[in-house]
Formats: structure tokens, C-alpha cells, sequence
């Protein structure tokens, strides 16, 4: 007699199916540090005010981006369907490197000491990440006051918006050269750039945090021995920061809207300065923006895994 036994596994939140994400607005983004019970010094960032907070989600493309890091799964390899990067033909932009000039593919085993390990097969290098963000204003009905709820399906922005439009490519005397990538070129003298990276004082980090009555406790190592019934939260968190001149014409005039915001992963190419094989991981929508001169715009982006 045999039997059939199917196994279902699920990264939940709360009541919420799968991954999601919380993005939080407000002023005086801030470490709160703590040090655990071995002297090991961490932090957790907040804000001195909330101005905003809602959730994002994650499509399908963050899902099967994430299945590819975790199982060593290639990009659009086992599985039914195709994703495509963002300068794709389905998902329709030209940011970022050529397909014609991707090197990733060509990095499939780990080395060390000079010594190629040649049964540790790489499928996806280990190094294409979620590497920063992009942001549009398509995100919010006409009124600026409805969102438009992000979608599943969605492998793009509603619509996305450059941080950067500038006549020259930036060079390694620019300070922008090590923030922006995802470039388009729109003519000789003419190009965009639609991804910023993330703060380099705010880099991704994983908090873990007991939980109960809304307020969050740090967790350290002696909750393996722990009796407490009491619900913890796993989540990566970073800062993300609109600064005055992002999403501004060439002259600095125009006061942009933004309503809409991605987390995007990709390779770094290095030979090219910029970053290939990008994707979108998540979505997230709200009420329109608008960015008077002067203003920028502190982000506390979390993702939830528990």
C-alpha cells in the first residue's frame, strides 16, 4: 500500500498570505541601537514623527526571484513561467545594461583562494541582490488622493519616473555615479536614471523583535530557550531617501508626484557601471506626493518574512 503525502509549505505574517511589506513616511528617520546579552551591537531604525504608513505587496516576480535565491534556482529557469527583466520586450523598459552585454550568466561556479570549486554550481550569482529602488507617478488616481491598489500580476511601475535626467552619463568623478543606475539613453545628449541604491548609512539589515500590544521588544539569543508565547516578527529593513533634486526636470523646476515605489534586484556589471538582469521584487502605492522646491522625502522600508 502507498500512500501519497503532500507537504505545503508558507512564509506567513500575521494573517497576511506569503511576504509583504510595511513603508512608513515621516521626519527624523533615526538608529534606535541596543546591545544584546554577548555584547553585539545592532539597531532598528524609527522616526521621531509618523507622517504615513501602509503595506506593499510582493508580485509574482519578487516571489519567483526570491524561490530563485533560496533553491539556487537561474533567473526564468525551472519554472512555468517567464518573468523578464525589466528592459525585456514584455516589461517594456530599456534601463540598466543591454542584453547584449550581460556578463551574469557567465558566473556559475564559487572560487576560493584563487581555486574554482567546480561542484559548487551556481545557478544565480550569489551576488544579484535587491540592490535599491524606483519610484513613478502612476500610482494614484487624478484626484492625487485614491491610490491604485498594486496588482500581483504587475512586473513594472503603473509608471515609472527617473530620479535623474541629465545631458552626460555620470563619471567616477560624480558623486551621483555611485547612487543612480538603471540607465536609458533617450538621445546623444540626453539620459535617465530610474534606480537609486539604498542609503549607504541605512543599508538592509534583519530585525527581530518580540511583539505585543504594538510595542516591539529586541530580540537576542535567549529566546531559544524561551517559554514566551508572545508572537516575533523577522523583517529586513532599510532607508530610503527622495532627496530635493530626484525626480526633477534638467533645470530643477518641476515639482514632481510620487505615489508609487519598487524594491528592484539585479547584477552589477562592472564593465558597464551599471546594473543588469533588473527586476521588480515589490510594489507599494499611496496618495500622491507632490515635491515643492526643497522637499525631500524619508522612507522606512520593511519586509516581513514572519
Amino acid at each position: 500500500m502507498s500512500r501519497i503525502i503532500n507537504l505545503h509549505d508558507k512564509m506567513n505574517i500575521n494573517d497576511r498570505p506569503g511576504m509583504y511589506g510595511e513603508v512608513t513616511f515621516g521626519k527624523g528617520l533615526h538608529k534606535v541601537p541596543y546591545t544584546d546579552i554577548y555584547g553585539h551591537k545592532d539597531y532598528r531604525l524609527a522616526f521621531d514623527e509618523v507622517l504615513y504608513k501602509d503595506h506593499n505587496i510582493i508580485p509574482i516576480g519578487g516571489y519567483q526571484f526570491a524561490f530563485d535565491k533560496i533553491f539556487n534556482i537561474g533567473l526564468d529557469q525551472e519554472s512555468n513561467l517567464k518573468v523578464g527583466d525589466l528592459n525585456d520586450e514584455k516589461p517594456g523598459m530599456k534601463i540598466g545594461i543591454s542584453k547584449s552585454d550581460y556578463q551574469s550568466q557567465n558566473y556559475t561556479r564559487e572560487s576560493t583562494a584563487g581555486r574554482i570549486l567546480s561542484n559548487n554550481i551556481a545557478n544565480i550569482p550569489a551576488t544579484n541582490a535587491i540592490f535599491g529602488f524606483m519610484v513613478g507617478d502612476g500610482g494614484s488616481a487624478l484626484d492625487n488622493m485614491t491610490a491604485i491598489a498594486p496588482n500581483y500580476k504587475n512586473r513594472t511601475l503603473y509608471n515609472a519616473i527617473p530620479f535623474k535626467t541629465v545631458n552626460t552619463k555620470y563619471t567616477v568623478n560624480n558623486p551621483e555615479y555611485y547612487s543612480y543606475f538603471g540607465c536609458t539613453k533617450l538621445s546623444d545628449d540626453k539620459y535617465q536614471y530610474f534606480v537609486k541604491r539604498f542609503d549607504t548609512s541605512n543599508t538592509p539589515h534583519i530585525v527581530n523583535s518580540w511583539v505585543a500590544d504594538g510595542t516591539e521588544t529586541d530580540v537576542d539569543d535567549t529566546v531559544f530557550s524561551s517559554t514566551s508565547t508572545n508572537a516575533i516578527e523577522t523583517y529586513v529593513e532599510m532607508g530610503l531617501t527622495i532627496d530635493s533634486n530626484d525626480c526633477r526636470s534638467e533645470d530643477l523646476t518641476t515639482a514632481p508626484r510620487v505615489n508609487e515605489i519598487a524594491l528592484v534586484s539585479g547584477w552589477f556589471n562592472e564593465t558597464k557601471n551599471d546594473y543588469e538582469c533588473i527586476r521588480l521584487f515589490s510594489h507599494f502605492t499611496r496618495p500622491s506626493i507632490t515635491l515643492a522646491s526643497g522637499d525631500k522625502i524619508e522612507i522606512l522600508y520593511r519586509v516581513y518574512a514572519r
